[in-house]
């Protein structure tokens, strides 16, 4: 059965080719006129009643007016236009179905460009709108806003028209002379016409045709309370499962799977700082829940330059700012779980706050059969932002997330507890017009604790990093990021804590690691199909000591122990991870796309149970022992979008290589073992596949259905 539907999805993907290739261009249609001493208008206005095509212009620079002669019979209009454009020494654009004339610019003219910049912000709220459009009509030039919500658009000089537009809001128009750069903050206003509809759609469709970004998916945080959880409550896990290319352990687990990777080979960053343990209750529950989260973004391949070192996938959360207007009070009570959130501003259009708070409410459950028994969740989350002028902005946020799952009897203690925690500071500034940057500085840590009658068991992951980065908008077509980031990492794969002064207990060698990182991207539209994305991330991995390395043979017995002083260097890796997109414009809703990558990674997951409800996970860095994994992924897809049905189309194929890949031993033993390493075996692996999404994002019933077939094949030594 899985065969069949293989090859007649593999049929549907191949008359969508067809079917995009075929279709005749806006510029292949006939037309005859038989017309004397007729003005420009007259002419255009024929051409829209025969082709339903319609021009942009302004009548006093093209001098509509001035009369012509034109007599053609079943010429293309490719072949009109180009009449027309000699006599009037026009030249043309097509934009979103509709022909942009403008003069034509001799070559030794030197027009001026200036640029408009600002933010765009919600009018009720005052939150910002990240993947907000921007679009010139008269040109035709136009940009998106960052993930912050600033967008940088660079034209001639002169009077323009600007068009602002996001999924959900009042399409509003402003009319700007432009003499010189123009800072224009502006607010769109929220469109109570679509409250009686559900929608999930994002301005991704407008990414999707026109940017070279591809292997990212954008969730609508309100989408998933279409998809509850365990007992009715929302989270960022469940979505996962129907989405493509990504495998799901089973309902009640945290761990997934994309496009054949490991479960540690997935990034989950909340505001930048990483999550190491994305769920409570061992998977029921998930930590993002969509109250908090403004955008999130799964990218499956074509990871961002900046955004780490993982060979699958990265999923970036972005919290909500808190409303800069007014208070605002939500909460929830359930038989299970409760939550609140509160939000409002401390100086009204300058900060604001946005805190919430959950918490299990299942001891009812267990009260009676086992009142000895501790059993809880709880995860807050807290943001503030600042805005202490026009250029300069402040962010402060952290999350804290614990789980308990404890017997206080006396006689019998024991259980398992664990918690993430996170905190992140970063600060907006805008240099000028086209220079935009973002400073963070982040830390994350997680912890997992097994209990039983007088001894403790403890492991931990920590971080702190400092990133910068810029953003310099060089033109409408040209874009270019660049900067770098410092993280200082330690392990602790697992001791018993009542037992430092035991010389019967083995002491497991904690340790440490640093990482530098360079990178820079450029993205560019060389035409008005074709465009690029290129970039480079040098990251370079430094383990350190404090700690003990044991050095093993061919059949990993140990021949000798080093020991290393504190801040000494163990082992260095400098890697090199190109990073390359290419984009084709098939028409006005298709494109084709391209991506290649490299990608390194330097801690891993070390857990030989593939059970949801695992009691043991450690984090081991990449040493003299353990090299960096890394995958090679070229990946080709389609995008179509077709606009009087509402339906998307987003399918793709990939292939992926991967080398150091981590497996086990036979009855590996993991657990305060000092030799831990010499458990460990290693591979390479390939995975390949294809993905099919079919999404509507309009409408009263909106929704997507989704197939993926994949392969995965590991070759491990012994």
């Amino acid at each position: 059965m899985v065969w069949r539907l293989k090859h007649i999805l593999l049929l549907l993907l191949i008359l969508q080719f067809y079917h995009v290739f075929s279709q005749d261009t806006l510029l292949n249609k006939k037309i005859s006129l038989d017309a004397d001493n007729v003005s420009l208008d007259w002419v255009l206005a024929e051409i829209t009643n025969q082709t339903g095509i319609n021009f942009s212009y302004n009548n006093k620079s093209i001098q509509s007016e001035k009369t012509t002669t034109l007599h053609v019979r079943d010429q293309s209009l490719q072949q009109v236009l180009n009449g027309l454009s000699s006599a009037y020494k026009l030249e043309y654009k097509i934009v979103k179905e509709q022909i942009i004339l403008k003069p034509l610019r001799k070559k030794d003219d030197q027009v001026q460009q200036f640029t408009v910049s600002g933010y765009l912000r919600d009018k009720e709220s005052g939150e910002t709108l990240p993947g907000a459009t921007v679009l010139a009509e008269n040109s035709g030039m136009g940009t998106i806003t960052n993930a912050y919500g600033f967008y940088s658009l660079t034209l001639p000089e002169g009077e323009h028209t600007l068009t602002f537009t996001f999924v959900g809001f009042k399409e509003q128009t402003e009319v700007i002379e432009l003499t010189e750069n123009l800072k224009m903050n502006l607010t769109l206003i929220f469109n109570t016409q679509l409250l009686g509809e559900i929608t999930i759609e994002t301005n991704e469709q407008v990414e999707q045709i026109e940017k070279s970004q591809m292997s990212r998916i954008k969730i609508n945080p309100k989408s998933l309370s279409t998809m509850p959880e365990f007992a009715g409550e929302v989270g960022l896990i469940k979505s996962l499962q129907s989405l493509p290319g990504i495998k799901t352990h089973s309902d009640g687990s945290a761990f997934f799977f994309v496009r054949g990777g490991n479960k540690d080979q997935n990034l989950i960053l909340i505001d930048d700082a990483p999550i190491y343990n994305p769920a409570h209750l061992f998977g029921y529950y998930s930590v993002i829940i969509p109250d908090v989260a403004k955008e999130i973004n799964i990218y499956k391949g074509d990871l961002p330059i900046e955004k780490g070192d993982r060979l699958s996938s990265v999923i970036d959360v972005q919290t909500k700012d808190g409303n800069l207007n007014k208070f605002e009070f939500n909460g929830v009570l359930s038989p299970y779980m409760y939550r609140f959130s509160a939000e409002g501003p401390l100086a009204k259009q300058k900060s604001s706050f946005y805190t919430s708070f959950r918490h299990s409410n299942f001891r009812w459950l267990y009260r009676r059969a086992a009142p000895d028994n501790d059993l809880y969740l709880f995860d807050i989350n807290a943001k503030l932002n600042w805005r202490i002028n026009q250029n300069n902005r402040f962010y402060f946020s952290f999350f804290y997330g614990a789980d308990n799952f404890t017997n206080s009897n006396i006689n019998d203690p024991g259980g398992i507890k664990w918690y993430n925690f996170t905190t992140t500071l970063r600060w907006n500034h805008v240099f000028n017009s086209r220079l935009f940057s973002n400073a963070t500085l982040y830390g994350s840590r997680y912890e997992y604790s097994l209990l039983t009658t007088g001894t403790h068991w403890n492991s931990s992951i920590g971080n702190v990093s400092l990133k910068y980065d810029l953003t310099w908008y060089s033109n409408p077509d040209l874009t270019f990021k660049f900067g770098f980031s410092q993280t200082g990492q330690d392990f602790d794969p697992g001791n018993l804590t009542e037992a430092e002064n035991n010389p019967y207990v083995p002491q497991i060698a904690k340790s440490q690691g640093n990482k530098f990182v360079l990178y820079a991207n450029g993205e560019q539209n060389l035409t008005e199909r074709f465009s690029y994305k290129i970039g480079l991330r040098m990251p370079v991995w430094n383990s350190t000591g404090p700690t003990t390395i044991y050095q093993f043979d061919t059949e990993y017995n140990v021949t000798d122990t080093l020991e290393y002083a504190e801040n000494e260097s163990v082992k260095t890796f400098v890697n090199l991870d190109p990073r390359i997109s290419l984009k084709y414009k098939l028409g006005q809703t298709a494109s084709l796309k391209f991506s290649y990558g490299i990608y390194h990674q330097y801690i891993h997951l070390i857990s030989n149970s593939i059970s949801p409800f695992t009691s043991f996970e450690i984090w081991l860095p990449s040493g003299p022992n353990i090299k960096p994994q890394r995958a090679d992924q070229v990946a080709l897809g389609l995008y179509k979008l077709f606009e009087k049905t509402n339906l998307e189309l987003i399918s793709e194929v990939y292939y992926k290589m991967m080398y150091n890949q981590i497996d086990y031993e036979s009855h590996a033993n993991l657990l305060l073992n000092p030799l831990i390493e010499g458990e460990l075996r290693f591979g390479t692996g390939r995975s390949y596949g294809f993905e099919f999404m079919l999404r509507k994002t309009k409408g009263r019933l909106t929704g997507w259905v989704s197939y993926t077939y994949s392969r995965i094949l590991n070759e491990i030594e012994g």
